[in-house]
């Protein structure tokens, strides 16, 4: 019988209803979970989609799910690859089915419209029952119908089939403007747009800059930049894949299922040949028998590995019986993308131990473009599969046109994948620390969360590397003579680290493990992006986004402990301070801003303005940066009750972690991106005070000339409101970026912006200061993230032969 997963897959209440022509947008119906309100009208949601937008379909899907009534039943209508349509014109393959809406509806009732790139976060079915009154669409703007209310009946004399075929989307919008009354005002929470986050009460989420969205949908089109949202996308996704979610199942398939099974019948598929990294897999693991799935249309005289026993199989021939290994060639690449994580699912409950999949792909370079072509869209599917089979071996092959080159990817290191799994089992993971305290600190806590077998390795560098690392090879140069005895095998199975010293130490160990040591890097290298199998970093560093590098907003800073007598202690001495208390964090002088005397007096005027508004005290502690001016001012009388805690060294800092305990919200100079993170991470408000910039050298204003210029256009908006997209100047100064051969200034400044476009901080202001409440959202646990997203990677390797 078919092994059983981790978790079971939940039996979503999913209904497909198939479009009765090639024009017509397929159904996918949430039915009303009971009939509690018999009543209520299906909510009808029409999403403009398309190939390359698969991944962001699921995840829209799921926030429909997840918010809507389970009293009510939903109808979200898939508009994608209709007939009929000339999309040459189009800025997105979906732009305008939109205004075919009233047609598809039969000219009744009314419906929402929704594009891909956009998220839930309260109950669709609040939209769908605004009052229209005498309006034909509700819109933000009547250029803008990204989101959109429509009375289907109205609306068809001017929106139909016949309309959105033959004029451009500007003309359709026109002739609808043009009536009087036609167009209806929307709350703007319907259509929050980037970072009107921060502004408006979102309920439709919308990532309208193209460069930014967050699952990077078309890769050789864009070089993608983080989103400073897509925090609450990807916390989606982490739940969408926890629970198993399709939507689509092997009971409830995509509507364009059973086509893609039918076309793949008709064909002649050629055999495929595994790649000798495959065939040595198989021999190490000594597998006995193959289960081999491919069409039946593929002729091939013996299966792709070499086992001494082979059954073979169609997708809809599977049986009942396992087997130690399965193979899959000529299937996968031919299904629509919106199936493949259930029929990947159905596959792997039948192998014991290794999944083979060996695909045939375009090599027309807009292919790699769309989900199915894509190597690393592929990967993502096996990673998440894997979550819910740790113990599964995978191997990918996959061959491009007619080259004989293959792209091969592995992960075997199955011990990576549980939480507790023997210590035999546990990657070796060395730590390479440096001269930072706090780059050190967040590794340790890395390591920690791990679990796995750690050694730390002290700092072994003692000069800083060629500013251009790019022409630089692996070595060990530098290196202190008495530390080379650090750097003996056995290898280990992954190096962490920070910066840019040890770069070239890291390589030098992936080189003499035979490429098998993996490196993951905090912050930014400073080096080629590509050298990295994996790049943890945050807003400051200003790197692009790629499918190696996870964003988070914060650092990896865990808050201090405080023990409870320690905490009672300060309770008590604090007592006779009116409440509300707010911490004020003070930092000093850094290579970018510097902290001095008058700096202090104007953070500490402003925060009292703020206390005295709401008849509170201040709670004021500086840190090992303060200087002694700072320190001087800090101690000058002020106008509200105040406690002042001073830094010293030697001694153990107890008032600290109290003070992020006990505070009701926090004051922080915006030096420390460490310091941000400690007081948001307590989910209570928080204010940055700003500091002023320091004068930039010569150089560096020359350097900040070329970035300005090189990514003008997306720092601008539209007519519209939204980002401008991404030229050629962008993506060719991301690329010199990528490669280490040019690189940003570290900026505190764009941290501070990121977070308050998030809703997690706003500007200090005093006395005026308006009210600010944390986001309903907070940042999710981003040290867990983290560590779930090193486990997923862990030990997987990729080559080509």
């Amino acid at each position: 019988m078919p092994l059983p997963t981790s978790t079971s897959i939940p039996k979503a209440p999913l209904q497909i209803e198939r479009a009765a022509s090639p024009d017509m947008p397929h159904c996918v119906v949430f039915p009303a979970l009971n009939d509690s309100s018999p009543d209520a009208p299906p909510v009808c949601i029409y999403l403009g989609t398309e190939q390359a937008q698969v991944r962001a379909q699921r995840i829209f899907l799921f926030s429909v799910e997840k918010h809507r009534n389970p009293d009510r039943e939903y109808r979200v209508y898939l508009m994608k690859d209709l007939d009929g349509f000339d999309q040459s014109q189009w800025r997105t393959g979906f732009t305008n089915y939109r205004y075919a809406i009233p047609a598809f509806a039969g000219g009744k009732g009314r419906a929402i419209y929704n594009d891909v790139d956009q998220i839930y976060l309260e109950d669709p079915a609040h939209l769908f029952d605004l009052p229209l009154t005498e309006h034909g669409y509700l819109s933000i703007s009547p250029e803008d119908t990204s989101v959109m209310l429509i009375d289907c009946a109205r609306m068809l004399p001017l929106w139909n089939l016949d309309t959105a075929r033959q004029q451009s989307k500007r003309q359709l919008i026109a002739s609808a403007a043009e009536k009087t009354g036609l167009w209806g005002a929307l709350d703007g929470g319907w259509n929050t747009r980037d970072e009107e986050y921060s502004e408006l009460t979102a309920r439709v989420l919308h990532y309208t800059a193209l460069h930014k969205q967050p699952w990077q949908p078309t890769p050789t089109t864009y070089s993608y930049h983080a989103h400073p949202l897509e925090d609450l996308w990807f916390e989606l996704e982490r739940e969408a894949d926890a629970r198993h979610y399709g939507p689509f199942t092997a009971e409830a398939p995509s509507p364009w299922f059973e086509g893609a099974l039918k076309t793949l019948e008709q064909q002649s598929i050629p055999a495929f040949t595994a790649s000798e990294g495959a065939i040595r897999l198989a021999a190490d693991m000594s597998l006995h028998d193959l289960i081999w799935c491919h069409p039946s249309a593929q002729v091939a005289a013996n299966a792709p590995l070499p086992v001494d026993r082979v059954n073979q199989h169609s997708l809809q021939s599977l049986g009942d019986d396992c087997a130690d290994g399965v193979a899959v060639t000529g299937l996968l690449e031919h299904l629509p993308g919106e199936d493949i994580p259930w029929v990947l699912e159905r596959l792997a409950r039948y192998s014991q131990r290794l999944l083979y999949i060996g695909l045939h792909l375009s090599a027309d370079a807009r292919a790699a473009d769309t989900a199915l072509h894509s190597i690393h869209w592929w990967q993502r599917q096996l990673r998440t599969l894997a979550q819910h089979h740790p113990r599964l071996v995978w191997q990918l092959d996959i061959r491009r046109g007619s080259s004989n080159r293959v792209e091969v990817v592995q992960s075997a290191m199955t011990g990576a994948r549980t939480e507790q799994p023997a210590e035999s089992a546990q990657p070796v993971v060395w730590l390479l620390l440096s001269e930072h305290a706090g780059d050190n600190a967040q590794l340790r806590a890395l390591g920690k969360e791990l679990n796995w077998r750690v050694v730390e390795k002290p700092p072994l560098i003692d000069f800083k590397p060629a500013r251009l690392m790019l022409l630089t090879r692996p070595s060990l140069r530098g290196v202190k003579a008495k530390q080379l005895g650090e750097l003996k095998g056995p290898w280990p199975d992954i190096v962490m680290s920070t910066g840019r010293r040890t770069v070239n130490i890291a390589r030098w160990i992936q080189r003499h493990s035979g490429g098998r040591t993996q490196l993951i890097w905090l912050g930014r290298p400073r080096a080629p992006l590509h050298w990295f199998d994996l790049i943890v970093t945050t807003p400051q560093y200003g790197l692009p986004a790629r499918e190696h590098i996870h964003h988070n907003l914060l650092p990896l800073n865990r808050p201090p402990a405080v023990a409870d007598d320690v905490l009672k202690a300060w309770q008590r001495r604090l007592d006779h301070l009116p409440r509300p208390w707010y911490g004020v964090l003070v930092g000093g002088t850094t290579s970018l801003q510097k902290f001095e005397a008058e700096d202090a007096r104007e953070m500490l005027q402003t925060a009292a303005g703020l206390a005295e508004q709401h008849g509170g005290s201040l709670l004021i502690t500086t840190s090992p940066r303060t200087p002694k001016a700072v320190i001087d001012a800090l101690r000058e009388e002020l106008a509200v009750p105040s406690y002042l805690n001073e830094w010293q060294p030697q001694q153990q800092d107890h008032f600290h972690p109290a003070l992020l305990a006990l505070s009701d919200g926090f004051i922080v100079s915006d030096d420390s991106a460490s310091m941000m993170a400690e007081a948001i991470r307590t989910h209570r408000p928080v204010w940055l005070y700003q500091l002023k910039p320091l004068p930039l050298s010569r150089r560096a204003r020359r350097q900040a000339r070329i970035v300005e210029w090189m990514n003008q256009r997306t720092r601008q908006t539209s007519a519209r409101g939204t980002h401008r997209q991404q030229d050629w100047r962008g993506r060719f100064f991301d690329r010199l970026h990528s490669q280490g051969i040019v690189r940003t200034p570290r900026d505190l400044k764009h941290l501070g912006e990121t977070l308050r476009i998030r809703g997690l901080c706003q500007p200090l202001q005093g006395a005026d200061q308006p009210a600010f409440q944390p986001p309903a959202m907070p940042v999710p646990d981003e040290m867990q993230a983290t560590v779930e997203e090193i486990r997923r990677r862990a030990g997987e390797r990729h080559w080509q032969e």
